[in-house]
């Protein structure tokens, strides 16, 4: 069985879960066209309906139209946001209190 690839966040919604159009556990995945579904649910009728119209990308099969993998991106895209890096805060001088300043 072919796992599916669903690694956009479009596929998570973090205010819901709602019946799984498959097995009716809540969840909160959701396919390409937000039918609300279990990532292993839809792996699972990808599995046992291989007759399903495909959705193709290029010459890439991504599974049936129902569910199906996310679309191939190019190597200059990327699903992953970095934080911006933050420079090392600046060393501050030293300063003795007055007292031990005269003493020195």
């Amino acid at each position: 069985m072919r796992l599916l690839i669903w690694r956009d966040a479009l596929h998570f919604d973090r205010y819901a879960d709602l019946p799984c159009a498959l097995c009716d556990s809540p969840t909160p995945m959701r396919s390409h066209t937000d039918e609300p579904v279990h990532k292993v649910c839809a792996e699972q009728w990808n599995h046992t309906h291989p007759e399903a119209p495909r959705h193709q990308a290029g010459t890439r099969d991504l599974g049936t139209r129902r569910f199906h993998d996310d679309v191939p991106t190019t190597s200059k895209q990327t699903n992953v946001r970095h934080l911006p890096q933050q420079s090392a805060p600046e060393a501050l001088p030293l300063q003795l209190p007055t007292a031990e300043r005269k003493a020195a």
